[in-house]
């Protein structure tokens, strides 16, 4: 991902989770990451495991079931006095939490878990990441042997099953988001739903709907405005049938395949353009609207396109599924062209 996203770790504090220990091991100090030369490798594992919690295909908007949620109040208590002791005791009691509920449920994962302060374009958030035990091979050249390691971090691009990101300011909006999460076992069978609704005791919100109508809204802004040689019919036509009714969507992935059909073949550095304005798009997307996810079911009751002359005097309506068998062009001297599929059948009608 290139575009620019303002992020700072502000603090660290590393745990352990071993279910067959009485408790689980928590860190009394925090981990500094003052050098960013020496620590640019963890850096940017955090950075971009968080961004991928933000706007990965597998993130759900979330909202507290109530005020008296516990991580919800602990991250509220903290958000009153941020200095380091606080937020040490903050990692404890949420580490704490996690092991009590993991051991009362058929989760038998043990693992590290991390819990960051991290500012975010100016919006201070707390972000928890459980990672699973990894074990790894380190080459030793003096002696031409191996070892193995265990639990090291896996590499930035490597899948992390469970993360969260926990605002520290919350809105009374039902419709806002109080965080964001990322449960990948959960989406792929794990029996119990812990991690989200005894943990964070949360659930999912937002509708497919608004995110649908919002999204084809702005790509077709969007795309005019950077692609404007191009016939604005020709993009709607694109959108339309990139987010077709009932069609699971992942933004990122949808929006390159609406620039992929529309970004002239021989414009300069094409698939360079075409990353970057993916890119930029999805950014100014959450921006806009910072509580959506990007992964969502295209949800429309628009399955009619129509078009109607200035005053009225032609109307004419089709059925959005049928769109790729209706073709809008301009002849020479401006005029209109519709060419209709003969497969279509299109005949008069006779009262």
């Amino acid at each position: 991902m290139t575009g620019q996203r303002n992020i700072i770790i502000r603090r660290l504090a590393i745990n352990a989770l071993y279910l067959q220990n009485p408790a689980p091991k928590v860190t009394k100090k925090l981990f500094a990451l003052n050098d960013k030369s020496k620590h640019a490798r963890i850096i940017d594992f955090f950075s971009t495991h968080f961004l991928e919690t933000r706007e990965g295909k597998s993130t759900k908007s979330c909202k507290f079931y109530d005020d008296d949620a516990t991580v919800k109040t602990k991250v509220s208590r903290y958000a009153k006095n941020f200095t380091d002791q606080e937020f040490l005791k903050l990692s404890k009691e949420l580490t704490e939490n996690l092991f009590k509920i993991m051991q009362s449920s058929s989760s038998n994962s043990d693992g590290t878990f991390f819990v960051l302060d991290i500012e975010y374009n100016n919006e201070p958030c707390i972000f928890i990441i459980k990672l699973d035990p990894k074990s790894g091979v380190q080459v030793d050249i003096s002696t031409l042997t191996v070892r193995i390691l265990e639990n090291i971090l896996p590499e930035s691009n490597e899948r992390v099953h469970k993360c969260a990101i926990i605002k520290t300011r919350y809105e009374e909006d039902s419709k806002k988001a109080d965080l964001f999460v990322m449960d990948k076992q959960q989406k792929e069978g794990e029996p119990a739903r812990f991690f989200i609704e005894t943990f964070l005791q949360a659930q999912e919100i937002l509708n497919d709907k608004i995110i649908t109508r919002q999204v084809i809204r702005e790509a077709r802004e969007n795309v005019q405005s950077i692609l404007p040689e191009i016939d604005p019919q020709r993009v709607t036509e694109v959108i339309d049938r990139e987010f077709t009714n009932e069609l699971k969507i992942e933004l990122r992935t949808s929006i390159k395949n609406v620039l992929e059909s529309t970004v002239p073949v021989d414009k300069v550095d094409r698939e360079i353009f075409i990353e970057r304005s993916t890119d930029n798009f999805i950014k100014g997307y959450l921006d806009k609207f910072p509580d959506h996810q990007t992964t969502f079911t295209a949800e429309r009751d628009d399955n009619v396109v129509k078009y109607r002359a200035e005053k009225n005097q032609v109307f004419f309506r089709f059925n959005r599924g049928i769109i790729g068998k209706i073709k809008f062009n301009k002849d020479n001297a401006g005029n209109d062209v519709i060419t209709i599929d003969k497969s279509l059948g299109f005949r008069q009608e006779f009262r």
